[in-house]
């Protein structure tokens, strides 16, 4: 999906290269999700507008294209129905089936931000307004059914939904404290380690869910803050951290709970913990606050990739198992960490564009690049690639590592800045500014080399800038 300027909306296939028009002199158009069937979901501003363009009629359909006020996208569901709310004096809350074309009124009345998760099964979590609190309901699209989850006269939330489709709620205790709550069609509601007395004044908040759908979550008592995992198979607990103040980072493919500890006067530890068979170890302990940027590696040994304020010039892998090792990579320079890609490699670079650093995670090791004007620019093609912007002759050209071949290759030399916007489908689209200064979307295919630019300027000369705005698999 491309935005052309500040008032059109492109989409392109990326088959055949052909761009077709989702709208044009409209009013700020953005992208906002992108169907199974090829339909693209999209919104306009002043007042906001709630679109659906049908790429195979060439059509265009209007959501609740009566309201007053903004219509607000939310969600979509896995048979592309979409989660709607419509403003006014109240905030309702529709969903729309694109197959039928029908609109489902579901609730009125309900918050501005945090209305709406979707889970397993398709079933979507709301919370509703009640004066200044909130409820919880369920919409089940395949029964056409509204169900109450709690109803009580404390406030309710949404916390998260889990692997399985439950759902995770907070709801203020009687001392205040935010109690957690889990509920599943055909188990009902029940209370997250409720029969843990020492818990029950703590104010708890949902972190992370457990691939066995535990669920992760932190309680304080204003005083230390811990980090607990509860199952509702067996409605167990176990503690991960406890009389300090513990906060989640990330969780990783096989249950590897990363976490941080405060000790106080700057300086912050990490540890890990695996939820599936206990296994726990300190990640790194320095004298200084340790960032913990993210989880690389495989399904065998997993890393977490952590830095520390005091040497920034150096990243760190750390192998999560009982004993870990550390993997140190000392750049020489300034470092930052870029991303971590699908097959588990994770990506650095120096600031000042000299160098950027490989963490190889299925061989546990760092490899660098060198140059000039580097830095990350997003996937490459296939598992391990990885597109790069590099200087050279003072213009910003795109390279693309290629992980199989072990070597760079050159996606663009053409005079100009070129900027990297997407990868899909085995290209590289990118745009680089033209003659009039608009940046031009163009398109490079690896396995030919050829480059085709995609946009251009009207036959009076007049021209938009092009981006990216997303990207999305469709078939019908």
């Amino acid at each position: 999906v491309v935005r052309e300027g500040t008032s059109g909306l492109l989409l392109g296939d990326t088959n055949s290269n052909e761009l077709l028009r989702i709208s044009g002199a409209a009013s700020a158009p953005q992208f906002a999700a992108g169907l199974s069937d090829g339909r693209a979901v999209y919104q306009m501003s002043s007042p906001r507008q709630l679109w659906i363009f049908d790429p195979m009629a060439r059509s265009n359909v209007r959501l609740s294209p009566n309201t007053t006020g903004d219509v607000t996208y939310l969600a979509k569901t896995s048979d592309n129905r979409i989660v709607y709310t419509t403003g006014g004096t109240t905030r309702r809350l529709h969903v729309y089936n694109p197959r039928t074309q029908l609109t489902r009124s579901i609730a009125e009345n309900v918050p501005a931000a945090g209305a709406v998760l979707v889970g397993a099964g398709d079933l979507v979590y709301f919370t509703l307004l009640d004066g200044a609190q909130g409820d919880v309901r369920v919409y089940d699209p395949a029964a056409d059914t509204v169900t109450t989850i709690a109803a009580t006269e404390f406030d309710e939330q949404l916390g998260g939904v889990l692997p399985n489709g439950g759902l995770v709620l907070r709801r203020i205790g009687a001392n205040s404290e935010h109690d957690l709550f889990y509920w599943k069609s055909g188990i009902g509601l029940v209370e997250v380690a409720s029969t843990v007395s020492a818990l029950d004044t703590l104010d708890k908040a949902f972190a992370a869910a457990g691939n066995a759908n535990q669920v992760v979550f932190t309680g304080t008592d204003g005083v230390t803050t811990g980090l607990w995992s509860w199952s509702p198979l067996d409605d167990s607990l176990t503690a991960i951290s406890t009389g300090s103040h513990a906060a989640f980072a990330a969780i990783g493919a096989g249950n590897e709970v990363i976490y941080t500890i405060d000790n106080g006067g700057g300086d912050v530890d990490a540890a890990w913990f695996d939820l599936d068979d206990a296994t726990a170890a300190v990640v790194r302990n320095g004298a200084d606050v340790t960032t913990v940027l993210g989880i690389a590696g495989t399904a065998t040994q997993r890393y977490a990739m952590v830095q520390g304020s005091g040497d920034p010039s150096s990243i760190a892998a750390v192998a999560l198992t009982a004993a870990p090792t550390t993997i140190a990579f000392a750049g020489g320079g300034a470092m930052q960490f870029a991303l971590v890609l699908a097959n588990g490699d994770a990506l650095a670079q120096r600031t000042d564009g000299t160098t950027i650093a490989v963490f190889d995670g299925a061989a546990g090791a760092f490899f660098t690049i060198a140059g000039s004007g580097l830095a990350v620019a997003g996937p490459g093609t296939d598992a391990g690639d990885f597109v790069y912007a590099q200087t050279a002759s003072a213009q910003q050209d795109l390279a693309m590592w290629d992980a199989s071949a072990a070597a760079p290759v050159l996606l663009s030399t053409t005079a100009g800045d070129d900027v990297w916007q997407a990868t899909t489908n085995g290209k590289i689209y990118f745009t680089r500014d033209d003659v009039t200064g608009h940046a031009q979307l163009h398109v490079h295919a690896v396995a030919t080399g050829v480059t085709l630019q995609l946009t251009r300027n009207d036959i009076a000369g007049n021209g938009f800038d092009h981006a990216v705005t997303g990207t999305y698999r469709g078939t019908r």
